[in-house]
């Protein structure tokens, strides 16, 4: 049996079905999720939460049609960190992250979020405490 391609395999959905993909691919490392999650005042979204206890991934799903440039990626990271400080009042731990169906070739900003491409998800929840990343703590 050939391993699935997912990188092929997302290309093939929309940005919602990218969205419920991500949440099973959490879901199945034993995260709870909870998808577009909403902030008030100002008014927020967080595409998915990842959750473990006291500690959530606020990932920002990015199922664009091409690569985005460095400083594009920059953005959409304060962006997501923005979102994410949010989220330290019901966690202890937040974690910033940015999924996407291309290759950015980035891995860590200089930010601390880390851009993870779909089809290293499985790597970078097995191994993100041994990373260099952004970790938001109250």
């Amino acid at each position: 049996m050939r391993p699935i391609d997912l990188e092929r395999t997302s290309s093939l959905l929309d940005w919602r079905e990218f969205e419920n993909f991500a949440r099973l691919a959490f879901e199945s490392f034993g995260y709870q999720t909870r998808k577009n999650y909403f902030l008030r005042k100002p008014r927020m979204e967080i595409d998915l939460l990842g959750i473990r206890g006291e500690l959530a991934f606020a990932v920002d799903c990015k199922h664009w049609k091409r690569t985005a440039g460095h400083a594009a990626m920059l953005r959409v990271g304060e962006r997501q960190i923005e979102r994410s400080l949010r989220l330290l009042g019901s966690f202890r731990s937040v974690i910033p992250l940015v999924l996407t169906w291309h290759d950015e070739m980035l891995q860590i900003l200089e930010n601390g979020v880390p851009v993870v491409p779909v089809h290293r998800l499985e790597d970078f929840l097995l191994n993100w405490e041994s990373s260099d990343i952004l970790v938001l703590e109250r």
